[in-house]
């Protein structure tokens, strides 16, 4: 069976196999019964990552989940005592060389404000393409922030905004980065059961500098990538591989 890696997976009371088929959150509940809720947008405010930081302000934001998109999902992005080691990674090209202090992503966890460590590790990379994973330009992990943004995608679950502090440099052209949450305390008892998805966006609402963001066009070797030897995928493409082209990217950010 096709292990699930969107977000629509999650739902608590699911036996562990169940919850960990899946790399995206719809076909989750989907293939759970569960009713799929779309609503309106909730515009993002103060404490919103790219008001946190006055001296830090964002030069990207691909986008909020919008709630009342139907091909909205979340992609599997985590490193928890259930899914280890699952990267998603968005694609946006930089007109410029920067860089880059700050991090973020939108994440749809499935058991709540459940993160152990409160930490995230981050990564960028250039030149990635199908089955390859290009080159590491900067990566780490350190002291996230988690906050509710006031979405509740599919009526199910409330998302977590994740920022980390990021040092690293980034040339123009093509790049691809993703912040990880974590769940992996063995003394947890919440982390064999955790499971985490990256939003995705239409770019449609709150994006900044939105048109950076590379967007999937039906080729091998645009928009998001998939790297998780768990699901089985290396840099596989989220359109070509994965069948999901729907949406331009996304709901995460860098700041300066």
């Amino acid at each position: 069976m096709k292990k699930v890696l969107f977000a629509v997976t999650l739902i608590a009371a699911f036996s562990l196999a169940a919850l960990a088929q899946d790399t995206n959150a719809v076909a989750v509940l989907h293939s759970r019964g569960i009713q799929v809720k779309r609503g309106g947008p909730i515009q993002l405010s103060a404490p919103h990552a790219c008001t946190y930081a006055p001296g830090h302000p964002c030069v990207y934001y691909g986008g909020d989940f919008n709630t009342g998109d139907a091909n909205a999902n979340g992609y599997a992005n985590e490193n928890t005592l259930l899914v280890s080691d699952t990267w998603t990674y968005g694609e946006v090209k930089s007109p410029v060389s920067a860089s880059i202090h700050g991090s973020f992503g939108n994440t749809q966890p499935t058991l709540g404000d459940i993160f152990d460590p409160a930490t995230a590790m981050w990564d960028y990379r250039s030149g990635v393409s199908e089955g390859n994973g290009g080159t590491s330009t900067g990566s780490g992990s350190g002291k996230a922030i988690f906050t509710a943004t006031g979405r509740i995608p599919y009526g199910v679950y409330t998302e977590y905004e994740v920022l980390t502090a990021t040092s690293t440099h980034v040339s123009a052209g093509d790049v691809f980065f993703s912040v990880q949450p974590q769940c992996t305390n063995s003394g947890d008892s919440n982390c064999p059961d955790a499971q985490y998805f990256t939003s995705t966006t239409d770019g449609t609402l709150d994006a900044i500098n939105g048109n950076f963001t590379v967007a999937p066009d039906g080729t091998n070797a645009t928009g998001p990538f998939l790297n998780s030897a768990y699901f089985g995928f290396t840099y596989a493409n989220w359109c070509t591989d994965l069948g999901l082209c729907a949406e331009v990217g996304m709901s995460q950010g860098v700041l300066k």
